[in-house]
Protein backbone atom coordinates (compact mmCIF):
# COMPACT_ATOMS: atom_id res chain seq x y z
CA UNK A 1 0.00 0.00 0.00
CA UNK A 2 2.85 2.38 0.60
CA UNK A 3 4.64 1.93 -2.26
CA UNK A 4 1.16 3.09 -4.59
CA UNK A 5 0.99 5.90 -1.89
CA UNK A 6 4.48 7.27 -2.62
CA UNK A 7 4.12 7.18 -6.22
CA UNK A 8 4.04 10.35 -8.27
CA UNK A 9 1.07 11.87 -8.78
CA UNK A 10 0.66 11.82 -12.85
CA UNK A 11 1.63 7.87 -11.96
CA UNK A 12 -0.95 7.26 -9.20
CA UNK A 13 -3.52 9.32 -11.62
CA UNK A 14 -2.27 7.16 -14.28
CA UNK A 15 -3.20 3.61 -11.87
CA UNK A 16 -6.48 4.75 -10.61
CA UNK A 17 -7.61 6.07 -14.03
CA UNK A 18 -7.18 2.82 -15.65
CA UNK A 19 -8.46 0.85 -12.70
CA UNK A 20 -11.55 2.94 -12.97
CA UNK A 21 -11.95 2.51 -16.87
CA UNK A 22 -12.10 -1.06 -15.80
CA UNK A 23 -15.04 -0.87 -13.60
CA UNK A 24 -17.08 1.93 -15.42
CA UNK A 25 -16.14 3.80 -12.17
CA UNK A 26 -15.07 7.53 -11.48
CA UNK A 27 -11.13 7.95 -11.29
CA UNK A 28 -12.12 10.09 -8.27
CA UNK A 29 -13.56 6.90 -6.80
CA UNK A 30 -10.91 4.29 -7.22
CA UNK A 31 -8.56 6.85 -5.20
CA UNK A 32 -10.48 7.60 -2.33
CA UNK A 33 -11.12 3.84 -2.28
CA UNK A 34 -7.61 3.35 -2.45
CA UNK A 35 -7.28 5.97 0.59
CA UNK A 36 -9.74 4.31 2.87
CA UNK A 37 -8.18 1.13 2.38
CA UNK A 38 -4.72 2.53 3.15
CA UNK A 39 -6.11 4.24 6.40
CA UNK A 40 -7.77 1.07 7.68
CA UNK A 41 -4.04 -0.53 6.49
CA UNK A 42 -2.23 1.77 8.79
CA UNK A 43 -4.80 1.84 11.68
CA UNK A 44 -5.02 -1.96 11.98
CA UNK A 45 -1.29 -2.65 11.30
CA UNK A 46 -0.46 -0.48 14.57
CA UNK A 47 -0.42 -2.78 17.25
CA UNK A 48 -2.14 0.19 19.53
CA UNK A 49 -4.15 1.60 17.28
CA UNK A 50 -5.30 -1.78 16.82
CA UNK A 51 -6.25 -2.30 20.14
CA UNK A 52 -8.13 0.95 20.87
CA UNK A 53 -9.81 0.53 17.49
CA UNK A 54 -13.07 -0.92 16.00
CA UNK A 55 -14.10 -0.75 12.17
CA UNK A 56 -18.03 -0.51 11.97
CA UNK A 57 -20.78 1.22 10.25
CA UNK A 58 -22.01 1.31 6.75
CA UNK A 59 -18.39 1.11 5.27
CA UNK A 60 -17.45 -1.94 6.79
CA UNK A 61 -20.82 -3.35 4.92
CA UNK A 62 -19.22 -2.44 1.97
CA UNK A 63 -15.52 -2.93 2.44
CA UNK A 64 -15.29 -6.22 4.86
CA UNK A 65 -18.40 -8.16 3.79
CA UNK A 66 -19.67 -6.61 0.51
CA UNK A 67 -23.34 -6.32 0.97
CA UNK A 68 -23.88 -2.51 -0.24
CA UNK A 69 -22.58 -0.66 -3.24
CA UNK A 70 -22.81 3.05 -1.60
CA UNK A 71 -19.65 4.70 -1.33
CA UNK A 72 -18.63 6.53 1.85
CA UNK A 73 -15.42 8.58 2.47
CA UNK A 74 -16.61 8.14 6.22
CA UNK A 75 -14.84 5.90 8.36
CA UNK A 76 -16.69 4.57 11.67
CA UNK A 77 -14.73 3.51 14.46
CA UNK A 78 -15.01 2.62 17.65
CA UNK A 79 -13.07 3.80 20.98
CA UNK A 80 -12.05 2.03 23.72
CA UNK A 81 -13.88 3.59 26.38
CA UNK A 82 -11.26 2.35 28.57
CA UNK A 83 -8.74 4.47 28.28
CA UNK A 84 -11.31 7.44 29.30
CA UNK A 85 -12.85 6.15 32.29
CA UNK A 86 -12.11 4.14 35.17
CA UNK A 87 -16.31 3.95 35.71
CA UNK A 88 -17.75 0.65 33.94
CA UNK A 89 -20.36 2.13 31.69
CA UNK A 90 -22.35 -1.28 31.33
CA UNK A 91 -22.91 -1.19 35.72
CA UNK A 92 -26.58 -0.45 36.85
CA UNK A 93 -26.86 2.77 37.57
CA UNK A 94 -29.89 5.53 37.51
CA UNK A 95 -30.74 6.93 34.71
CA UNK A 96 -29.39 10.51 36.06
CA UNK A 97 -26.38 9.04 36.90
CA UNK A 98 -26.25 6.98 33.67
CA UNK A 99 -26.19 10.25 31.37
CA UNK A 100 -23.86 12.07 33.38
CA UNK A 101 -21.57 9.39 32.79
CA UNK A 102 -22.38 8.92 28.61
CA UNK A 103 -21.75 12.40 28.73
CA UNK A 104 -18.86 13.09 31.23
CA UNK A 105 -17.25 9.92 29.13
CA UNK A 106 -17.99 11.67 25.63
CA UNK A 107 -16.33 15.06 26.75
CA UNK A 108 -13.37 12.69 27.56
CA UNK A 109 -13.61 11.77 24.44
CA UNK A 110 -13.54 14.48 22.27
CA UNK A 111 -9.74 15.66 24.99
CA UNK A 112 -8.81 12.12 23.89
CA UNK A 113 -9.26 12.20 20.24
CA UNK A 114 -8.08 15.91 19.79
CA UNK A 115 -4.54 14.85 22.03
CA UNK A 116 -3.55 11.41 22.34
CA UNK A 117 -5.32 9.85 19.00
CA UNK A 118 -4.64 12.53 16.79
CA UNK A 119 -0.89 12.23 17.52
CA UNK A 120 -0.88 8.64 17.02
CA UNK A 121 -3.26 8.39 13.73
CA UNK A 122 -0.85 11.29 12.15
CA UNK A 123 2.31 9.51 13.17
CA UNK A 124 0.97 6.46 11.28
CA UNK A 125 -0.28 8.78 8.36
CA UNK A 126 3.65 10.22 8.38
CA UNK A 127 4.48 12.65 5.68
CA UNK A 128 1.98 10.97 3.16
CA UNK A 129 -1.35 12.44 4.94
CA UNK A 130 -1.97 15.44 6.87
CA UNK A 131 -4.52 14.72 9.69
CA UNK A 132 -6.28 17.04 11.85
CA UNK A 133 -9.86 17.26 13.69
CA UNK A 134 -13.15 17.57 12.60
CA UNK A 135 -13.33 21.33 11.50
CA UNK A 136 -17.50 20.70 11.86
CA UNK A 137 -17.54 17.77 14.54
CA UNK A 138 -14.91 16.85 17.80
CA UNK A 139 -15.57 13.39 17.19
CA UNK A 140 -14.08 13.14 13.79
CA UNK A 141 -10.09 13.18 12.32
CA UNK A 142 -10.09 14.33 8.95
CA UNK A 143 -7.46 12.80 6.71
CA UNK A 144 -6.00 15.01 3.85
CA UNK A 145 -4.73 13.21 1.04
CA UNK A 146 -2.80 13.83 -2.14
CA UNK A 147 -5.34 14.12 -4.60
CA UNK A 148 -4.17 13.20 -8.04
CA UNK A 149 -7.74 13.94 -9.43
CA UNK A 150 -9.39 17.44 -9.48
CA UNK A 151 -13.35 16.30 -8.36
CA UNK A 152 -15.58 19.17 -7.46
CA UNK A 153 -17.83 16.26 -5.79
CA UNK A 154 -15.47 14.30 -3.52
CA UNK A 155 -13.07 16.40 -1.49
CA UNK A 156 -9.79 15.13 -1.04
CA UNK A 157 -9.77 13.82 2.65
CA UNK A 158 -11.37 10.81 4.70
CA UNK A 159 -13.41 11.28 7.67
CA UNK A 160 -12.83 8.74 10.53
CA UNK A 161 -15.59 9.27 12.73
CA UNK A 162 -14.57 7.82 16.44
CA UNK A 163 -17.17 7.29 19.49
CA UNK A 164 -16.68 5.81 22.11
CA UNK A 165 -20.24 4.71 23.68
CA UNK A 166 -20.86 1.58 20.91
CA UNK A 167 -20.68 -1.93 21.31
CA UNK A 168 -17.41 -4.16 20.67
CA UNK A 169 -19.39 -7.23 20.38
CA UNK A 170 -19.75 -9.68 18.06
CA UNK A 171 -16.37 -8.80 16.53
CA UNK A 172 -14.29 -10.59 14.12
CA UNK A 173 -11.27 -10.16 11.71
CA UNK A 174 -12.40 -9.38 7.76
CA UNK A 175 -9.99 -8.68 5.02
CA UNK A 176 -10.52 -5.95 2.42
CA UNK A 177 -8.74 -4.87 -0.38
CA UNK A 178 -9.04 -1.48 -2.69
CA UNK A 179 -10.07 -1.27 -6.20
CA UNK A 180 -6.89 -0.62 -7.71
CA UNK A 181 -5.68 -3.91 -6.08
CA UNK A 182 -7.88 -6.11 -7.65
CA UNK A 183 -7.40 -4.65 -11.11
CA UNK A 184 -3.78 -4.53 -10.71
CA UNK A 185 -2.12 -6.98 -8.18
CA UNK A 186 1.33 -6.80 -9.38
CA UNK A 187 1.60 -3.40 -8.16
CA UNK A 188 1.12 -4.12 -4.30
CA UNK A 189 2.96 -5.78 -2.33
CA UNK A 190 0.32 -6.69 -0.32
CA UNK A 191 -3.22 -7.00 -1.50
CA UNK A 192 -5.02 -7.47 1.63
CA UNK A 193 -5.52 -5.94 4.58
CA UNK A 194 -6.80 -7.53 7.45
CA UNK A 195 -8.79 -5.15 10.28
CA UNK A 196 -11.10 -5.91 12.96
CA UNK A 197 -15.28 -4.99 12.45
CA UNK A 198 -18.09 -5.30 13.92
CA UNK A 199 -19.81 -8.30 12.50
CA UNK A 200 -22.93 -7.78 10.08
CA UNK A 201 -25.28 -9.09 11.65
CA UNK A 202 -25.17 -6.61 14.82
CA UNK A 203 -25.01 -4.07 12.26
CA UNK A 204 -28.31 -5.30 10.66
CA UNK A 205 -30.11 -5.10 13.84
CA UNK A 206 -28.80 -1.66 14.36
CA UNK A 207 -30.13 -0.71 11.18
CA UNK A 208 -33.46 -2.01 11.91
CA UNK A 209 -33.48 -0.05 15.62
CA UNK A 210 -33.05 2.87 13.92
CA UNK A 211 -35.13 2.92 11.23
CA UNK A 212 -37.86 1.09 14.12
CA UNK A 213 -37.39 4.47 15.77
CA UNK A 214 -38.26 6.22 12.70
CA UNK A 215 -41.51 4.58 12.10
CA UNK A 216 -42.79 6.16 14.91
CA UNK A 217 -40.91 9.77 14.93
CA UNK A 218 -43.50 12.35 15.76
CA UNK A 219 -44.94 13.94 12.92
CA UNK A 220 -43.63 17.05 13.80
CA UNK A 221 -40.08 15.74 14.26
CA UNK A 222 -38.06 16.39 11.63
CA UNK A 223 -36.20 13.37 10.01
CA UNK A 224 -32.57 13.55 10.26
CA UNK A 225 -30.24 14.25 7.04
CA UNK A 226 -28.79 11.29 5.42
CA UNK A 227 -31.31 8.71 6.81
CA UNK A 228 -32.08 6.89 3.57
CA UNK A 229 -28.63 5.78 3.48
CA UNK A 230 -30.32 2.93 6.52
CA UNK A 231 -32.94 1.95 4.32
CA UNK A 232 -30.58 1.05 1.14
CA UNK A 233 -28.19 -0.90 3.72
CA UNK A 234 -31.11 -2.97 5.56
CA UNK A 235 -32.60 -3.45 1.97
CA UNK A 236 -29.31 -5.02 0.63
CA UNK A 237 -28.32 -7.09 3.77
CA UNK A 238 -31.84 -8.29 3.83
CA UNK A 239 -31.17 -10.12 0.26
CA UNK A 240 -28.06 -11.61 1.98
CA UNK A 241 -27.41 -14.63 4.56
CA UNK A 242 -26.88 -11.98 6.95
CA UNK A 243 -30.56 -11.41 7.30
CA UNK A 244 -31.07 -15.17 8.11
CA UNK A 245 -28.19 -15.37 10.62
CA UNK A 246 -29.50 -11.80 12.69
CA UNK A 247 -33.04 -13.05 12.67
CA UNK A 248 -31.66 -16.69 14.40
CA UNK A 249 -29.74 -14.49 17.00
CA UNK A 250 -32.93 -13.23 18.98
CA UNK A 251 -30.52 -12.54 21.96
CA UNK A 252 -28.39 -9.90 19.58
CA UNK A 253 -31.47 -7.84 18.93
CA UNK A 254 -32.18 -7.59 22.80
CA UNK A 255 -28.61 -6.62 23.43
CA UNK A 256 -28.54 -4.04 20.56
CA UNK A 257 -32.11 -2.45 21.84
CA UNK A 258 -30.37 -2.85 25.43
CA UNK A 259 -27.46 -0.91 24.56
CA UNK A 260 -29.56 2.37 22.61
CA UNK A 261 -31.87 2.16 25.94
CA UNK A 262 -28.75 2.75 27.91
CA UNK A 263 -26.60 5.09 26.05
CA UNK A 264 -28.93 6.43 23.44
CA UNK A 265 -32.48 6.33 24.85
CA UNK A 266 -35.26 8.09 22.73
CA UNK A 267 -38.58 8.55 24.43
CA UNK A 268 -40.53 7.92 21.15
CA UNK A 269 -39.87 4.54 20.36
CA UNK A 270 -38.71 3.39 23.42
CA UNK A 271 -42.01 1.27 24.81
CA UNK A 272 -42.13 -0.39 21.58
CA UNK A 273 -38.52 -1.19 21.25
CA UNK A 274 -38.98 -3.10 24.52
CA UNK A 275 -41.37 -4.99 23.58
CA UNK A 276 -39.91 -5.66 19.90
CA UNK A 277 -36.92 -6.85 22.01
CA UNK A 278 -38.85 -9.55 22.80
CA UNK A 279 -39.72 -10.75 19.54
CA UNK A 280 -38.10 -10.06 16.19
CA UNK A 281 -41.00 -11.56 14.11
CA UNK A 282 -42.64 -8.02 14.38
CA UNK A 283 -40.56 -4.72 14.45
CA UNK A 284 -42.14 -2.09 11.84
CA UNK A 285 -39.80 -0.05 9.91
CA UNK A 286 -42.10 1.86 7.41
CA UNK A 287 -41.81 5.60 7.90
CA UNK A 288 -44.99 7.35 7.91
CA UNK A 289 -46.84 8.05 4.52
CA UNK A 290 -45.67 11.77 5.10
CA UNK A 291 -42.31 10.83 5.40
CA UNK A 292 -42.21 8.17 2.82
Amino acid sequence: MDHVARLPAGQRRELFAEAAARRSMTPAVVEKDFWVTWMLDRLFADPQLAGLLMFKGGTSLSKAYGLIERFSEDIDLILDWRVLSQDDPLEDRSRTKQNQLNEAIDQQAQAYIAGPLLTQIGAVAGDICRCAVGTDDAHVIEVHYPAAFPDTYLRPELRLEIGPLAAWLPHETQEITCYAAQAFPKLFTRQIVPVRVIQAKRTFWEKVTILHHEAHRPADSPLPVRYSRHYYDLARMATSPVKEAALADAHLLADVVAFKQRFYPRNCARSKTRSTAKSSSSCPIKPRSSRA
